[in-house]
């Protein structure tokens, strides 16, 4: 007969110490770990390792669908923000408008891109990263890059179409303000001073014959009359086009200005003929150093000016310097110097303005091409 024996069964425990050195590398190592899992995760789920043409035709037809105004912006950091898959997205322009959509997450890591076109800056595209302290991948950023490219041409026209609006309202409202010049010298100079006229001939027919010294003296103001309709008829004219400019040409008008000067010399530093330009260049021009003469005979105590026509491929450079006291510390942008500056603008040029005790010297550049 077998004989079994049994021992009683004890469920041994680790010793204390064994628990708290596992819970010790648990914590020590669980950070660490979960930081080089959760971005290859999110990798995995979300990232666009390589621009696809679905994510480009995406924003391509978001784009085609947008048109320019307070909305655009908007519309293009939404896309953007879904394309990507990111939580927030700030789009900004040169003007100063900024869009921004979405909620940013604490700590999140920001990209920053310029928006361009060609070499022209438009403006700055940041996104934020989906994880704290985690930049877009090299996937990613590309995909940024090839998105702001696509934005960049659509800011930009939308830019240039803001600018062409800009600009045909204010030739409108400069043609409308000529026209209401013109009426209202009309109205109000020459048109009473010929009624006047046909009313002093009325008169002069009724005392030819029983007054005939009361007819010499109303044929010396008809006469006199007579002269000052004629000289605001010429300022009408002037004021359209100097007849300078079609009687000599720009070069020949601009010296005419020596006359201008009291006591100081006038030089001209200009190729011997100039070709063909286009009537607003040589009406801005004409104006713009006839007012800078002007303000050296009245204000610099100059004894020398001298004006310097440059032409270039694209541009023309007028310089008129003299060797006066110069401009005043208290110097304040009077209506001359104001006019200038617009005549230059409205042509897309510019003016500067450069004033030392040794003299005053006024650079205008304006666009030009030469008419052939």
């Amino acid at each position: 007969m077998a004989i079994t024996q049994t021992f009683p069964f004890h469920d041994a425990a680790p010793p204390w110490f064994l628990h708290l050195l596992a819970l010790s590398v648990l914590l020590l190592t669980f950070k660490p770990v979960w930081r080089w899992v959760q971005p290859r995760v999110h990798h995995v789920v979300y990232a666009a390792d390589e621009p696809t043409s679905d994510a480009l035709g995406q924003m391509s037809d978001t784009l085609a669908q947008t048109t320019p105004g307070s909305s655009m912006l908007a519309t293009i950091a939404e896309t953007i923000a879904q394309i990507m898959n990111v939580p927030c997205v700030q789009v900004e322009v040169l003007d100063g408008a900024t869009v921004a959509v979405g909620k940013p997450r604490a700590a999140a890591a920001y990209t920053r891109t310029e928006i361009r076109y060609g070499d022209v800056l438009v403006g700055w595209l940041e996104v934020g990263s989906r994880l704290p302290g985690e930049p877009l991948t090299a996937g990613e950023y590309q995909l940024l890059q090839r998105l702001a490219r696509q934005v960049g041409i659509t800011l930009h026209a939308a830019q240039l179409n803001e600018a062409l609006q800009a600009s045909r309202e204010q030739l409108v409202t400069a043609r409308e303000e000529e026209r209401r010049r013109i009426r209202r010298d009309l109205h109000d100079g020459l048109g009473p001073a010929l009624a006047g006229l046909r009313m002093q001939l009325s008169a002069l027919r009724h005392s030819l014959r029983d007054d005939p010294a009361a007819a010499e003296a109303l044929i010396d103001s008809l006469r006199d009359d007579v002269r000052a309709a004629t000289a605001d008829i010429r300022r009408l004219v002037y004021d359209l086009r100097p007849p300078l400019l079609d009687e000599h040409g720009l070069l020949g008008a601009i010296r005419h200005l020596a006359g201008t000067l009291d006591g100081a010399t006038l030089t001209l530093d200009a190729p011997a003929a100039l070709p063909p330009l286009p009537a607003a260049v040589e009406v801005a021009v004409y104006r713009i150093a006839a007012e800078a003469v002007q303000n050296v005979a009245k204000h610099a105590g100059a004894s020398a000016c001298a004006i310097q026509l440059r032409l270039g491929e694209t541009a023309l450079t007028l310089q008129v310097r003299d060797n006066g006291a110069g401009l005043p510390a208290e110097y304040a942008a009077g209506v001359g110097l104001v006019s200038m500056r617009e005549r230059a603008a409205e042509l897309g040029g510019q003016l500067t303005i450069d004033s030392a005790p040794g003299g005053t010297c006024v650079i205008a550049t304006i666009p030009c091409k030469v008419r052939a």
